[in-house]
């Protein structure tokens, strides 16, 4: 799968000072760009996957009634920390 971003110039201009700063020297480019934007999709997903428990347990009466369960505490059960980040695995 093959993505293309275009960028106006400032855009292109920043990108290009940021990756001069940060790119380590033994990492190309193409992997440089595919190591930010799998980095950025984990961290959405992660965002979005608290997000969800957090709504979920803010409304415990009606998931509830739906077949979630919950810990004496109020927190959704079977949702940890190591459930919610690092679930997306790249494919080559």
């Amino acid at each position: 799968m093959k993505f293309q971003l275009k960028l106006d110039k400032q855009e292109a201009e920043a990108f290009r000072n940021f990756a001069n700063t940060v790119k380590p020297e033994n990492i190309n480019m193409n992997d440089f760009v595919r190591s930010i934007f799998f980095n950025g999709v984990r961290s959405l997903e992660e965002e979005l996957t608290k997000n969800m428990v957090k709504h979920i347990q803010e409304n415990r009466e009606e998931f509830e009634a739906s077949g979630f369960t919950f810990d004496p505490e109020g927190n959704l059960t079977g949702v940890d920390e190591s459930s919610t980040s690092g679930t997306l695995q790249e494919a080559e």
